[in-house]
């Protein structure tokens, strides 16, 4: 997915400790050294050095981005172990680790909600908002929620402009230019009958485009002015002026040299839909071999793979293959049917700006940052919230571990014990009560009581300190 080039550079620009051989190689797109060098940094552990968690923390992002997931979560473990006498960070890398790897896995709802709840984190710095704003914007724009994606755009652009590092500005700006890029390549009018898109879609604002020939703000990064660079020939591409392909093809090459699978599969995709745009056929033909995408076994789920059906489609349609076009064009209406109806229910979640989502929509993000072991645990805990008098030890007993354990554990992976866990989640089921539009009119207490919170001093004050508001100002709305 072409997320990858701006979840890259934003990790590289996330801390000041950061290796500068690192982060210098991955501004340069040369991602196999970074991850080398980044290995390296992360291996010392000696009496005298230790890795901290920036060196740890960037190497588990490269490993991410290079698709090397099983290493990233083991790395991302060291690096939140790294910093676990310090709960508010590691509550936080929890939630930012957990959302990135669950947009890598194409768990949109998941990853929304973990990028939500490190944007609530009043401890959460500048970088780190920034970071889950950026996350959230692609996920947005990948759902085909384009107001959704604006908004936080703008609440990107707004947080970039702020900050003393002018990069920052400069990755807003190419995100922006990329999406408009995206979303105009998908409005081609060959490409009309991409059911998926058209379904989802919606048109961009007219003021939040960029200016025509305008470059972007801030200081440059090499890495996104080679993205923009293969934007402006996929566009040309798509207008039918093939004398770009044979430069879209060099970029593709450096991309699967770097080692970046899913972006090298995603820029095929993406220049065999403005090949087809643009009715250069045999460019469209060789660019989707290129992607592999037909042979990558156990994939027909994820969501590239719509593109491949399509493209594959609409391949045979422009070589008058009717009969194999009338079946390919089947399967990939069917697929995508199912896609929208697994988008629905990441809808409420990406569309929070406008109203807030039900808890019950937010919880996996919780489960998912837990071990095994301790979902049951989490499980027992969600169906019990309305209980009074449920204790820790009542949930650990129920799950065969010992008090301790479950408290160091939840610790460990959330940054919160679980009474905190239980006081966060009986306020967040509390609001959103308050905020459903559709619940019969009743008192805040009588709401508090249906989640076991029975004294008004403990209903306000832990409502309080997390929203920042008394229920009666949620209420007034």
């Amino acid at each position: 997915m072409f997320s990858t080039i701006y979840f890259a550079a934003a990790s590289a620009l996330a801390f000041d400790d950061t290796p500068a051989d690192v982060a210098s190689k991955m501004l340069h797109g040369q991602f196999l050294d970074a991850v080398r060098h980044a290995a390296r940094h992360a291996d010392t552990d000696t009496a005298q050095a230790q890795p901290g968690y920036a060196q740890l923390q960037v190497c588990a992002d490269l490993e991410l981005m290079l698709g090397r997931h099983e290493e990233a979560e083991e790395t991302y473990r060291r690096a939140q172990k790294a910093i676990r006498a310090h709960r508010d960070g590691l509550r936080i890398a929890s939630c930012r680790n957990t959302g990135w790897q669950a947009l890598f896995r194409n768990q949109f709802n998941v990853a929304l909600s973990c990028f939500k709840r490190v944007g609530e984190e009043k401890a959460a710095t500048p970088r780190q908002r920034l970071d889950s704003l950026l996350g959230a914007t692609l996920v947005s724009f990948h759902l085909g929620l384009i107001q959704a994606a604006c908004h936080r755009l703008g609440e990107l652009a707004a947080l970039a402009a702020t900050h003393g590092d002018r990069r920052w500005s400069y990755l807003v700006d190419a995100l922006r230019r990329d999406l408009f890029a995206q979303h105009e390549l998908h409005g081609a009018e060959r490409l009309a009958d991409h059911i998926y898109w058209r379904s989802a879609i919606a048109e961009f604002e007219p003021s939040e485009a960029p200016a025509p020939g305008s470059q972007p703000a801030g200081t440059v990064l090499p890495l996104l002015a080679e993205r923009l660079s293969h934007l402006s020939r996929l566009v040309s591409l798509a207008d039918g002026r093939t004398s770009a392909g044979e430069t879209l093809k060099q970029y593709v090459s450096w991309s699967r040299q770097a080692g970046l699978n899913d972006y090298h599969r995603s820029l095929c995709l993406e220049i065999t839909l403005a090949a087809i745009a643009g009715h250069a056929t045999p460019l469209a033909e060789a660019m989707l071999d290129a992607s592999g995408a037909a042979n990558s076994q156990g994939s027909q789920h994820a969501r590239w793979y719509l593109d491949y059906l399509y493209c594959r489609a609409k391949i045979m349609q422009q070589q008058m293959r009717t009969q194999e076009f009338a079946q390919f064009y089947g399967r990939y209406a069917l697929a995508s049917i199912q896609h929208v109806r697994a988008d629905s229910m990441s809808m409420p979640a990406a569309a929070d700006h406008m109203q807030a989502s039900r808890t019950a929509q937010r919880s996996d993000d919780v489960s998912a940052r837990l071990p095994a072991k301790y979902r049951r645990a989490y499980r027992y805990l969600m169906d019990n919230l309305d209980q009074k008098d449920l204790s820790v030890r009542e949930v650990a007993s129920h799950v065969g571990v010992t008090e301790r354990a479950m408290q160091a554990a939840f610790k460990n992976h959330l940054g919160l014990s679980p009474s905190e866990l239980i006081r966060r989640q009986r306020m967040e089921r509390i609001r959103g009560d308050l905020l459903d539009d559709g619940a019969p009119a009743t008192r805040v207490l009588d709401v508090a009581n249906k989640w076991g919170v029975r004294h008004r001093s403990t209903l306000v004050n832990g409502y309080r300190r997390v929203f920042q508001e008394a229920p009666s100002e949620t209420m007034g709305r």
